[in-house]
Order: C-alpha cells, then structure tokens, then sequence
C-alpha cells in the first residue's frame, strides 16, 4: 500500500507540474495553440482527480493513524488542485475572449497598467518553482510516510513469524503428547491383558485344588 501510494503521489506532482507549466506559457502563444494547451490542460486537471480519487480508496485500508495523515496530504493536494483548476478556467476564458490580450485576460488587466511581458514571465516562474517545492515537499512527506507503514508492516510481519513459530512448537508437543498417551494407553492394554490371564490361571489352579481335595476326601470316606 505504501509503495502504492507513493507512485500515485509522485504521479500526481509530475501532472500538477505539467499543469503549472502549460499555464504559465499559454498567455504567450497565438489563440489556436492556446486553445489546444487549454484542453491539454483540462485533461491533466481530470487525470489529477483520478489519481486523487484512487489515492482515497487507497488509504482506506490503512492503519487509522497512517490514514489520517494520508487523507490530510490528499486534503492539501486538493487544494492545490482546485487552485490550479481556477487558473484553468480563467486561461480558458482568457483563450475565447477576443480583441484581447491573453495575458492580460489572465492577470485581469487590459488597463496598461499590468506588469510588462519580462515582469510577468518571471512571476509565472516563480509561482511554478513555489509550487513544484511544494510539491516536492509533499512528496518528501510522503515518503517518509511510507518508510514508518513499511516499518510497522516489517514489525508486524515480525511478529506474525514469532506467533507462528510458537502454535508449530505448540503443535510439536501436543503431537509428542498424543503419541505418549497412545504408548500408555498401549501399556495399560498389555498389563490389562497379563492381569486377566494371572486371574484366569489362578482361578484354575484354585479349581484343581478344590477338585484335588474332593478326590481326596471321596476317597478317604469310601476307604471306610
């Protein structure tokens, strides 16, 4: 899962870059191609949502605190997104306007008295390298995250061995134990068995005894 959501998160950094980066050069170019970056831009703004959408399912498995910290990651990167996804829609309406300058559309100017095309090509590079540090950032965070959910998965799998190990040693003494009784059990049997024969033998020796003094007295009485 860490591994898993760590590729969405550095997939989603890649696309938001693309995104502030098509942004920044759409004002400068003619109105078909800026048309056509504007779409691109649609596209990756619904690619982002996707990957935000599985990023969601993703964290729902995990441990309650891990997944807390997930789902405020997810909460920053949508609102990044929707940032991104308003200077979208002003590009988009800058892009249709006509007679107008499409920088200024997208800095709300039109007045003469914005920035000059230097001035604001160097804003647009600054707003795009804070946004890819933070980005980075996030991703460095993210990072870290999975780092402690593998640590905690390698303790858990730690003692899941232990707990295996200790039900087979269980199972090995319950199986030696099983097999004594069977040998006692056997043992009894046979002393049993030896108990019953001495008692027949000894009731037949009793019986000839008897049968011996019978004889022996019917021939003391008829001798007389």
């Amino acid at each position: 899962m860490a591994t898993l959501m760590t590729e969405f998160e550095q997939q989603f950094a890649t696309v938001t870059a693309d995104i502030t980066s098509k942004i920044c050069i759409i004002a400068s170019r003619e109105e078909a191609e800026q048309r056509v970056l504007v779409q691109e831009v649609e596209k990756l703004v619904e690619e982002a949502k996707e990957l935000l959408e599985r990023m969601e399912l993703e964290v729902r498995d995990a441990d309650p605190p891990v997944r807390e910290r997930l789902r405020g990651h997810i909460r920053g990167y949508q609102v990044e997104l929707s940032r991104l996804e308003g200077e979208c829609g002003r590009v988009r309406a800058s892009s249709m306007a006509s007679g107008t300058s499409a920088r200024d559309e997208l800095l709300g100017g039109g007045t003469g008295a914005g920035l000059s095309v230097g001035e604001e090509q160097t804003q647009a590079l600054l707003d795009n390298t804070e946004t890819l540090e933070r980005t980075s950032s996030r991703l460095t965070q993210g990072h870290k995250i999975a780092l402690e959910t593998e640590h905690i998965g390698a303790q858990i799998l730690n003692d899941l061995h232990s707990q295996r190990q200790t039900i087979s040693h269980s199972r090995q003494r319950l199986r030696e134990a099983d097999s004594d009784l069977d040998q006692s059990s056997r043992v009894l049997g046979s002393m049993l068995r030896r108990t019953l024969q001495n008692r027949f033998v000894l009731y037949v020796v009793v019986g000839a005894v008897v049968v011996v003094i019978l004889i022996a007295i019917y021939v003391e009485v008829t001798r007389h």
